[in-house]
């Protein structure tokens, strides 16, 4: 151990500010636990990702895995998830690039943050619930929540950054989430916007970020406690919207990715001690997690407890009540429409007919925006007359008096249900699509027009078959100039 002027300066070259150690020691770090906080801080952190369940099964990735030498080792509080070794080395520059990363087969996310959804959903029991997500970009919660519930019911991604909303977008698509409306509203007006009508709600807290240091090197560099305060003060007026979001009898979880307790604790007190709020104590959360649990039942996990980030939840219920809702005002009209006959069966005719998929769901509806034909979940008007949202479900289709040309979100999120018009890629091919070049395919093999591009069985995207030459459908800001097929 180091000891600088400022503080501690770590293995890994970042420093603990020696006010945060002083703080962290007279409030939630015992003394005989400081040497070890202090390594956990300066270690690497551990590479853990996420199977999503909506493309392929758990024991299916891990031949994949097999294939690549990677050692998976079971996350206790998520059974679609590992902490991953390189067995030859260090190549965690392959994950992103990897054809299973690209088709959505698994999301690279830390352990720790796999937490609130599983708290959130562990025991749910509810049809078509309607969940809201209040600071979800990038998305990996959003994407663990749509594949817990296997793409039902309608879950509300909300993010009040304009620029995440983009990569909160891409990762929703990657992942095959049908499910999901995007919203980008400050989340403090939610619960005003839409008061009591949420079966759940996730509030992943914007914070101080302690827990972070392991992957941010200076996440404690500059700590101080007024900056802890100010936003614990946002904190609060989330956490209040989030509740009044809460239908009677709906559960809560407020999370955070930082350790002092003016940002978690005196948050989650500061909810009970305002509303009706019953805390669901987190003592059997999973194997291990009473070692962890305070006595209020709020679950504080430090780095070094279970080698991960540092994380903060809560769980709450709101106790069922006889006081009749008010009736919530439509004050948004939504551009979307009921589709046209005459356009609703051209659109599933063609896709019967080209791909061998019905694309009338169970559990959606078609909608129509001009020219563009929209697959959503059903009951969306729960959300969309009342609130202003960005993006729901996925743009299907634009459709012409003599053709219809699909989006690269079908390719992504329904395409494995094709039963034609489907072409293998090998690696050569595959290198080639990513860099947005167009393949050459046996022409015997598909008709022409539109085909859906796999790569061992999975979809990659979307190409336009004329006389066995495929021009690449996949979007610009996919392509990847310089893509190699990784090799380990």
């Amino acid at each position: 151990m180091t000891v600088i002027n400022t503080g501690i300066k770590l293995s890994s070259g970042g420093v603990i500010h020696s006010d945060y150690l002083a703080h962290a020691q007279a409030n939630f770090l015992a003394e005989n636990e400081l040497d070890n906080f202090i390594a956990s801080c300066g270690s690497p952190l551990r590479k853990s990702i996420r199977v999503n369940t909506l493309k392929i099964s758990v024991e299916k990735f891990k031949t994949i895995a097999d294939s690549y030498h990677w050692k998976l080792t079971p996350i206790p509080w998520c059974a679609e998830a590992f902490w991953l070794e390189f067995t030859y080395g260090e190549q965690d520059f392959l994950l992103g690039n990897t054809p299973e990363h690209i088709q959505g087969l698994f999301y690279v996310q830390e352990s720790s943050s796999m937490l609130p959804p599983f708290a959130l959903l562990k025991e749910q029991n509810i049809e078509q619930p309607l969940i809201v997500d209040m600071a979800a970009a990038p998305g990996s919660k959003t994407t663990q929540i749509a594949a817990m519930l296997n793409n039902q019911g309608i879950v509300l991604a909300n993010e009040l950054s304009a620029s995440r909303l983009k990569f909160l977008s891409a990762n929703l698509v990657r992942c095959g989430i049908l499910n999901t409306a995007m919203s980008h509203l400050d989340a403090r007006k939610i619960g005003t916007f839409m008061p009591g009508q949420f079966d759940y709600v996730l509030l992943d807290a914007p914070c101080g970020c302690e827990g972070t240091v392991r992957k941010d090197i200076n996440a404690l560099k500059n700590w101080s406690l007024d900056a802890v305060k100010e936003i614990a003060k946002l904190q609060k007026e989330l956490i209040l919207s989030a509740y009044a979001a809460l239908k009677p009898g709906g559960k809560m979880v407020y999370s955070t990715c930082t350790l002092s307790p003016e940002e978690n604790q005196q948050v989650a007190n500061y909810l009970v001690e305002q509303t009706d709020a019953v805390i669901e104590p987190l003592n059997h959360l999973f194997e291990g997690a009473n070692e962890a649990v305070d006595e209020n039942g709020y679950l504080l996990v430090l780095p070094h407890q279970f080698d991960s980030e540092g994380f903060f939840i809560a769980s709450f219920r709101k106790p069922n009540s006889e006081v009749e809702t008010v009736p919530l005002k439509e004050i948004y009209q939504s551009p979307f429409v009921e589709i046209n006959r005459k356009i609703k069966k051209q659109v599933i005719d063609y896709y019967l007919a080209h791909f061998a998929i019905n694309i009338d769901l169970d559990g959606y509806e078609l909608l129509q925006r001009d020219k563009e034909v929209w697959l959503f979940p059903e009951n969306i008007s729960r959300l969309n007359s009342h609130m202003k949202i960005n993006r729901a479900g996925l743009k299907l289709a634009q459709v012409y008096p003599n053709k219809i040309r699909s989006s690269h979100e079908f390719a992504c999120c329904i395409g494995e249900l094709a039963g034609r018009q489907k072409v293998e890629m090998d690696r050569s091919q595959l290198e080639q699509f990513m860099q947005g070049r167009n393949i050459e395919v046996t022409p015997e093999l598909v008709d022409q027009g539109e085909v859906l591009l796999c790569f061992q069985g999975s979809i990659v995207g979307l190409g336009q078959n004329q006389k066995g030459k495929v021009k690449s459908g996949l979007p610009r800001e996919l392509v990847k100039d310089n893509y190699r097929y990784p090799i380990c």
